[in-house]
């Protein structure tokens, strides 16, 4: 839609801004972003395009945001495994340096005692105080069951690219989707089908999600 190289390289630009937070690399990103069909979906980046928004630049320069997902994906995968779990449980984890980073909010997380449920999507609610009690790193060579987890991880992400088209050869993607239930994968895939997606989210509490952890688990040493 948004014209395949030049939304490629306002990514870049975009990844670029972010990490530099200069204003060289911001004009660079709202040229880059006029480059692209950002008339064909105005609501998105056209504030960026026609107006280089204030707004938009200012968040991108501010100290500590960054482009890291892993506490999204952290969050999604405690979601999921919440509504699996009948009881208490514990994670163990191969030893990373995201989940370094994010141990103080993850332990947060497990020690607010606060009773809210928050709405994200039709089939997905976050809800605190959490069932998941430990977070705690091992090194995998003293763990069978996550090098266990490493291989079918691994495994995924092969099917992942070879369903996409990155890998031509590997794993048949249907033989191993069938080794899975459906709430077992967490999973990020474009769709256009807007009508449908709006639905999926319709009553949801995205903001009031961000608020809430805006206002219970932020500080001065951590990003938004």
């Amino acid at each position: 839609m948004l014209g395949a190289e030049p939304f490629e390289a306002m990514l870049a630009a975009f990844q670029r801004a972010m990490k530099e937070k200069t204003p060289e690399s911001l004009s660079a990103l709202v040229a880059s972003t006029r480059r692209t069909n950002w008339q064909t979906l105005p609501e998105a980046i056209g504030p960026l395009a026609r107006d280089a928004c204030p707004d938009c630049l200012s968040a991108i320069v501010t100290p500590g945001v960054s482009t890291d997902l892993a506490m999204v994906v952290l969050i999604a995968l405690i979601s999921r495994m919440e509504v699996m779990a009948d009881g208490p449980y514990r994670v163990e984890h191969d030893e990373s340096k995201n989940l370094t980073t994010y141990h103080d909010m993850l332990q947060a997380l497990i020690n607010h005692t606060d009773q809210v449920e928050l709405r994200q999507t039709a089939i997905t609610n976050f809800k605190l105080p959490l069932k998941l009690t430990e977070v705690i790193q091992v090194n995998s060579k003293n763990s069978p069951a996550i090098q266990l987890a490493d291989v079918m991880i691994g495994a995924a992400l092969e099917a992942g690219n070879i369903m996409t088209g990155h890998r031509a050869e590997g794993l048949d993607p249907d033989d191993l989707l069938a080794l899975f239930r459906d709430d077992q994968l967490i999973h990020m895939l474009p769709d256009l089908d807007f009508g449908a997606q709006k639905e999926f989210r319709r009553g949801t509490q995205a903001s009031e999600i961000i608020d809430y952890f805006a206002a219970n688990f932020a500080s001065e040493d951590r990003g938004a």
